[in-house]
């Protein structure tokens, strides 16, 4: 469930809430070399529909990565969080993120949240020595 019905919002007068899914995020977010997804991406935000059918939304988008450690190739895997802002007009506005016919598509908003919070390495662990500990030990 990666829209909001505005007009079923309004209709139902819930003005705000909040709301929590999963889903499989696009592999093409992460740019670490040999990293994937480990887990589904968990998505809870608040939001708050204001009179002029604009909405708010603030809440994190959480996540596993797992893959070989940036610096010395071990398996690693981290969890990730990060936070989810951001708000939609029904009309366009240079900074925000607009929709039209009354429904919102949160699926931008919340790839862009993924990208934000994604570290720029994974590591196997503050204990980490690196490539060049990891091959000396081995010979």
């Amino acid at each position: 469930m990666m829209i909001i019905d505005v007009r079923k919002l309004n209709a139902q007068k819930k003005y705000t809430g909040s709301m929590e899914f999963e889903y499989s995020a696009p592999k093409e977010l992460i740019e670490i070399p040999f990293v994937s997804f480990a887990s589904s991406v968990k998505v809870r935000f608040d939001y708050q529909l204001y009179e002029d059918d604009s909405l708010d939304i603030r809440g994190t988008v959480c996540y596993q990565l797992e893959g070989q450690c940036s610096r010395c190739l071990k398996d690693a895997k981290t969890e990730v969080k990060g936070e989810l802002d951001a708000y939609f007009q029904p009309f366009k506005n240079g900074e925000d993120y607009s929709y039209s016919g009354g429904v919102i598509d949160l699926t931008q908003a919340i790839n862009e949240a993924v990208m934000a919070s994604m570290p720029f390495t994974l590591s196997c662990g503050d204990d980490c020595q690196g490539i060049l500990y990891a091959s000396e030990t081995e010979n």
